[in-house]
């Protein structure tokens, strides 16, 4: 799970040169009350502050979209590994650097820009049209002055800007092109040699005093973290609501209070667009040229070509790899004039060109679905539900409280569960970082845990299901293990390591005899080795069938070639040693080339730009000046 999310989180850098970002105003901003003056500032860069408030901002955001990403599966242990606030603090960085420099360049948006960038955010219309009333109504109900929002926009337009110039400078040519094209798509077979670790195991003695220095030297590490055993009482939200009465006047009430928001569903088309980028930047003959492409784009799909395929080769969004496919789009999702053109067109139908901001957008709606209200009858069973559970929670609050100040003025547990005819929870052993099956990824239950002293209650304290109530039962402080308890463990860990020294050992000098000699074949046959071959696959593929994940494969794919026919070393995993030697290639599919180059010359392209961006970013970087306020960062 973590290295997909890792894979997912690309740099704000990198969305914002070669997509088209729709930032609706409610899920940007919102959020914007976090703040804590009292506190350091988090980094300084170029002399420019990264406040606390901005940072708590940031923060809360991007931990709101793990959350929903993972549905409550977000464990403390990933929320570490994820390193969120590490990598907020980079992309903020960054950001500073980056509107440093474009003000410094002159590319500071200007008013007009500004003002037409705000004109089509749908929050700030009314009818379609842009209403000063809504805007300041939005502005003040979440906490923002207009001159706090506009600057933020301001900045946005600006480094957008900046991103245009510096990608307008990357070009590829053709012959670039089928160069890498040829590379890559080249296939090749390898011969191997593996060395099993398991083979050089029983080889391993090991002493008595070596078991025990290692001991006596890795102490700390041995140790046996705190834990604790918790005593809980627990108030289900579920258990409250069953017996709940709810009332037809207020599942009335509730319906037409919540009418639009919640049981109106506008209408929604299933979208695929094409992209074609016009930098603020661009000239007369630019924009005629970006025109007269996407004309020629918009005949083509209504003559009956495949959209999807025009799309992969033509589009400069990164959805061009999916053909262009947006999914599911409700109606005022979008800013104008996008909106309109969506909207205004029936199943099947192709836009004419748009022009935003962003360039050139050509839009197909493959799909539609007609707004509708639920009546109040076809609501009901979902409203009685709702305020069920609402009640059932509020209920669940309450009794946790009364009991919270029972237990405070010296009730017991179980009497405090018995008269509810409930009975007292005890946890496992577990210790900090840990996940409880029953109660899941909760920081607060956690958290209160580890910092309560004996005979202490807890907070009352909000589960997804439920209320808690906790006490310590017991704990075990660190602790050293003695040696008889951990010498099994210690003993295999010695005996691996010392197997994997005579394993590397034993394969460097079977690769020695083979850069002398140049054939893996006869080194196999003289020392009884088996001979195996990979069977085809490109160079840049992330494993090698039959050997999986090799060092060298991350770090640019196999360089083995007729030319250099034997590995300059061993590869080494975790349980084997291979020795690795060329045996044979295929060259590329080059009429597959002139099918679709127009496509890779885009791919190649935006990688291109990719490059340069980030190569220009970490120069700004190199130069600054930054300073980072750690204490600041710490995890709450």
């Amino acid at each position: 799970m973590l290295d997909f999310l890792r894979k997912r989180k690309r740099s704000w850098i990198i969305i914002a040169l070669l997509g088209i970002i729709v930032v609706t105003f409610i899920a940007f901003y919102g959020g914007s009350k976090y703040q804590n003056q009292g506190s350091p500032d988090v980094a300084e860069v170029n002399g420019d502050i990264i406040s606390q408030r901005e940072f708590a901002v940031q923060y809360q955001r991007a931990l709101s979209r793990y959350r929903e990403l993972l549905k409550g599966s977000l464990t403390p242990e990933m929320l570490k590994n994820l390193n969120i606030k590490g990598t907020l603090l980079e992309e903020l960085i960054q950001k500073k650097l980056a509107l440093q420099e474009a003000r410094s360049l002159g590319l500071t948006a200007t008013d007009e820009e500004l003002w037409n960038s705000l004109a089509q955010i749908p929050e700030f219309q009314v009818a379609g049209r842009p209403n000063k009333e809504r805007y300041l109504q939005l502005l003040r109900a979440n906490g923002l002055t207009p001159g706090e929002f506009e600057e933020e926009q301001r900045e946005q337009l600006t480094i957008q800007r900046l991103y245009s110039v510096i990608a307008d400078t990357v070009h590829v040519t053709e012959a670039e092109v089928r160069d890498r094209y040829r590379v890559e798509q080249e296939k090749i077979n390898l011969n191997f040699i593996r060395l099993p670790l398991s083979n050089f195991i029983p080889e391993v003695k090991l002493t008595e005093d070596e078991i025990k220095k290692f001991y006596d030297r890795n102490k700390d590490s041995l140790k046996e973290p705190l834990k604790i055993q918790v005593e809980y009482l627990s108030y289900p939200f579920d258990q409250l609501s069953s017996s709940a009465q709810i009332g037809d006047k207020e599942i009335e009430d509730y319906y037409q209070v919540n009418r639009e928001s919640k049981f109106h569903k506008p209408k929604e088309a299933k979208v695929r667009y094409i992209s074609i980028r016009m930098p603020p930047t661009a000239d007369a003959k630019q924009k005629d040229e970006a025109r007269a492409r996407a004309h020629r784009i918009v005949a083509d799909a209504r003559a009956g070509k495949d959209f999807a395929q025009i799309a992969k080769g033509e589009s400069d969004d990164p959805s061009a790899a999916k053909g262009g496919d947006v999914g599911w789009i409700a109606q005022g999702q979008l800013p104008q004039p996008l909106d309109k053109a969506v909207f205004g067109l029936a199943k099947g139908e192709v836009s004419n060109a748009i022009e935003t901001p962003a360039g050139l957008q050509i839009v197909k709606v493959e799909d539609t679905k007609e707004e509708k209200t639920q009546s109040l009858k076809e609501a009901t069973p979902e409203i009685t539900r709702m305020l069920k559970a609402e009640k059932g929670k509020r209920e669940a609050a309450t009794t946790a409280d009364r009991d919270r100040e029972k237990a405070l003025s010296g009730s017991d547990f179980n009497k405090l569960a018995q008269d509810r005819g409930a009975a007292v929870n005890v946890t496992r052993w577990f210790s900090n970082g840990e996940v409880l099956p029953e109660i899941g990824p909760n920081q607060e239950f956690y958290k209160n845990a580890f910092v309560l002293a004996a005979k202490d209650v807890s907070p009352v304290i909000e589960g997804s299901s439920a209320y808690y109530l906790l006490r310590i039962k017991e704990r075990k402080e660190p602790t050293v293990p003695a040696l008889e308890a951990v010498r099994r463990n210690i003993e295999n860990g010695l005996r691996e390591s010392k197997a994997h020294e005579l394993l590397l050992q034993k394969a460097n000098g079977f690769l020695d005899q083979l850069k002398k000699e140049k054939d893996i074949a006869r080194l196999a046959e003289r020392n009884s080795l088996k001979l195996e071959e990979t069977g085809w696959f490109l160079r840049n593929a992330p494993q090698l069938p039959k050997i999986g994940e090799l060092s060298e494969l991350k770090a640019g794919g196999i360089i083995l070639s007729a030319q250099k026919p034997v590995a300059e070393r061993i590869h080494a995993q975790k349980d084997a040693a291979y020795i690795l030697a060329f045996k044979e290639s295929q060259g590329a599919d080059m009429e597959r080339f002139e099918k679709e180059k127009e496509t890779l010359a885009k791919q190649a392209l935006a990688e291109s730009r990719q490059r340069i961006l980030q190569k220009f970013m970490e120069g700004l970087k190199a130069k600054a000046k930054i300073q980072i306020h750690a204490a600041s960062l710490q995890e709450g």
